[in-house]
């Protein structure tokens, strides 16, 4: 055997093994070889088609604005102290808003630095977005809502008496309610409004836990309202829709067709997105692996 030979066949092993370390490693440096790579969670709602809107929520102590990274449809961050409304099962909030904090959507994690993104902790703060077409579909365009929550209210009633928890809502009353809510209800069961102009359709799910992140998705195709938690279909309800034509978008708190919002939510919220049409089953399902930092289903 030559010389040349000899060299030739380690470093042609060399260069094999150097390519498989590269293939089955390149996570570490924020690469995929597979043709439809998961590299964060935010890169992934953003590459979806039907996207509207995508505020992550992720902004630093002292910013004012919620960035909309998908379409500059941005809001504002605000917080107020809010009164007890017994009567309206709207409970009481010091006004707390607080940016920049621990973030519960696992895949937005990613290496080489592991640095997660950030969320919102609120109990009596809220994100407001003016009003916009695109952000009120009509009902042949269909709908879905999403978001990342973390329940963090007592299950104690003489701590925080029962009330309606809002994670993302657009309502008016011009000719009967219009447009939808989203939230959390006085059983603490997870809940949602949906316009249909004579009064709502109320779509029910599960129990909600207290103390624990949840991925929550609204989806209306036009005919069936659904229900998806953690993704999984919960509930699919009939119903009409007539979207809202003046409404604000509100994100932590509820009910902007009342003069002053009410239903603060109290925990975190993080990666709110807004979709045109209703994401499939298998779509919302995606999402949520990809939230928890998983390739897929």
């Amino acid at each position: 055997m030559s010389v040349s030979l000899v060299v030739a066949i380690p470093l042609a092993l060399l260069a094999i093994v150097l390519l498989l370390c590269f293939v089955g490693c390149d996570r570490v440096f924020g690469l995929s070889s597979s043709p439809d790579p998961f590299d964060k969670y935010t890169e992934s709602i953003l590459a979806e088609p039907t996207l509207i809107a995508y505020w992550p929520l992720g902004e630093a102590a002292g910013v004012t604005t919620a960035s909309d990274l998908k379409g500059n449809r941005n809001g504002t961050y605000l917080s107020q102290v809010f009164p007890a409304d017994p009567a309206m099962s709207s409970a009481a909030a010091p006004g707390t808003l607080m940016l920049g904090q621990p973030g519960i959507v696992p895949g937005d994690t990613v290496p080489p630095h592991n640095e997660r993104a950030t969320c919102i902790a609120v109990n009596g703060g809220f994100v407001s977005v003016p009003f916009d077409p695109a952000l009120n579909p009509g009902k042949a365009d269909g709908f879905t809502l999403e978001a990342w929550v973390h329940l963090g209210w007592s299950a104690d009633p003489t701590v925080d008496p029962p009330a309606f928890r809002t994670i993302m809502t657009a309502l008016d009353q011009i000719g009967g309610l219009r447009g939808f809510w989203l939230f959390v209800n006085t059983d603490n069961i997870w809940e949602a409004f949906v316009g249909n102009g004579p009064g709502p359709t109320i779509v029910t799910g599960p129990q909600a836990l207290l103390d624990t992140t949840s991925h929550i998705v609204l989806t209306y195709d036009g005919n069936l309202v659904r229900l998806f938690l953690n993704g999984t279909q919960v509930t699919a309800v009939a119903s009409d829709y007539v979207p809202s034509d003046q409404s604000r978008l509100f994100i932590g708190a509820g009910a902007p067709h009342l003069p002053d919002p009410r239903f603060p939510w109290v925990g975190e919220i993080q990666c709110v997105a807004m979709y045109k049409g209703a994401l499939s089953p298998d779509q919302i399902a995606t999402h949520t692996f990809h939230g928890n930092g998983s390739e897929s289903p």
